[in-house]
C-alpha cells in the first residue's frame, strides 16, 4: 500500500485546513505579536511625493467633498434587473429584436442570427414617495427610496459590453483615454 494513500484516508481537507493554519499561520500570528518590527515595512528611500494642486484655479466653487469613490463593477447584477424597470422591454419579452437596434453596431459573433428580447426576470413595485421603481431583488432598498440617489441618465451607443464601459469611464470607446478619476485629479487635484 502507498503511504500516501494511508495518509489520505486519516486526513481529510478541513483536517489539513486546520492544522496547516494552526501551524503556520498561527505562529505568523505569534511572532506579529510578540515582535512587530518583524512585520513592518521597510522605509522608503525615496522622496516623499508633493500632493497636486490641480490645474484649475481658483476653483469655481468651495471644494466639499474630501473624497470621491467610484465603483465600476462590471460583472455585477444587471441595472434591468435591480434598479431601472423597463415597461417597453417586458412587453417585447420573447418577441424579434427590432433590427433598429442592431443595424450597424459591431455585433459579429451575433450575424445572422435570431436575436429575441429578454424582458425583466424578476418583478419590480413603486416605493417611496418618489415612486421609485425597484426591484425585488432588493427588498430592503425600497424603505430607503426616498433618501437615495438612482442615475438613470447614462446612455450609449455601445451595445456590446467592453465599449460600454470604456465609453461610461473615459467618454469614449476608443480604449487607452483617461478615465473620469484621472481627469478628475488632474483638474481639481488632491491633497
Amino acid at each position: 500500500m502507498n503511504p500516501f494513500d494511508r495518509l489520505k484516508s486519516q486526513v481529510n481537507r478541513r483536517t489539513f485546513l486546520r492544522n496547516s493554519s494552526v501551524g503556520s499561520v498561527g505562529a505568523l500570528g505569534l511572532a506579529s505579536l510578540m515582535q512587530p518590527a518583524l512585520f513592518a515595512a521597510e522605509k522608503s528611500s525615496r522622496p516623499k511625493v508633493e500632493s497636486w494642486p490641480g490645474v484649475v484655479k481658483p476653483l469655481h466653487t468651495k471644494q466639499k467633498a474630501k473624497r470621491v469613490i467610484f465603483l465600476c463593477m462590471a460583472g455585477g447584477p444587471s441595472h434591468l434587473e435591480t434598479l431601472d424597470y423597463k415597461p417597453k422591454l417586458a412587453e417585447m419579452n420573447g418577441k424579434p429584436m427590432p433590427e433598429s437596434f442592431t443595424k450597424g453596431q459591431p455585433i459579429a459573433q451575433l450575424q445572422g442570427k435570431k436575436l429575441t428580447c429578454l424582458g425583466p426576470q424578476l418583478k419590480f413595485k413603486k416605493h417611496g414617495k418618489s415612486g421609485q421603481m425597484i426591484s425585488e431583488a432588493l427588498p430592503h432598498l425600497g424603505s430607503i427610496a426616498d433618501d437615495i440617489c438612482i442615475v438613470r441618465s447614462l446612455r450609449t451607443n455601445a451595445i456590446n459590453h467592453d465599449p460600454a464601459h470604456t465609453f461610461m469611464n473615459t467618454g469614449t470607446t476608443i480604449s487607452g483615454r483617461p478615465s473620469m478619476g484621472s481627469w478628475l485629479w488632474y483638474g481639481l487635484g488632491a491633497d
